[in-house]
């Protein structure tokens, strides 16, 4: 009865003319591809990649209640003075915003004609007021996604770039 170290000894020998060229280590070139691939994504500079990892870090603007905070405000182009909400219903329509007196107007209906409405009072609130981007968009419930997308499209295009989406408060439902 041989042992082990025999028996091995035996099969390595019997395997010498097949692995005469030796064997091949794969960890080594498997770890310099990795390193060529991290390094290769690390410092490419295409247009593509650049957009897939660029983040819009801006901060978002001020509300000037006071004169006193409009004095700590660094420029012009930071100040917000107007708050603007879209409340969207299943049969309308509504825009609010925090100018003097209020603003609050009701558009009927979710309908192609209505959008046209929505989308030129938009665009006319954009001009008077070109400092603010911003828009708030609030939708009922029951509200279908379609419906919501075709309200972000029209905000979109009434030049709106901070648009966000937020749902009301369940409790202030109920209170109401």
């Amino acid at each position: 009865m041989a042992s082990i170290f025999h028996r091995s000894k035996q099969r390595r020998a019997e395997r010498a003319p097949v692995t005469e060229s030796g064997s091949i280590n794969l960890v080594p070139l498997v770890d310099i591809l990795t390193s060529i691939v991290f390094f290769s994504l690390l410092t490419y500079q295409g247009a593509t990649m650049a957009a897939l990892t660029s983040f819009d870090l801006t901060l978002p603007p001020v509300v000037v209640n006071t004169p006193e905070q409009l004095s700590r405000i660094k420029s012009e182009k930071d100040v917000l003075n107007l708050l603007l909400a879209v409340r969207v219903d299943n049969d309308k329509l509504t825009v609010e915003h925090s100018e003097q007196g209020g603003f609050h107007q009701v558009i009927q209906g979710l309908d192609k004609t209505s959008l046209d409405q929505l989308e030129a009072l938009m665009s006319s609130i954009r001009t008077k007021y070109p400092q603010n981007a911003d828009v708030t968009v609030i939708p009922a419930d029951e509200v279908s996604y379609a419906n919501i997308v075709h309200v972000l499209e029209r905000l979109k295009l009434a030049h709106f770039t901070g648009i966000s989406l937020t749902t009301k408060a369940r409790g202030a439902a109920a209170g109401a």
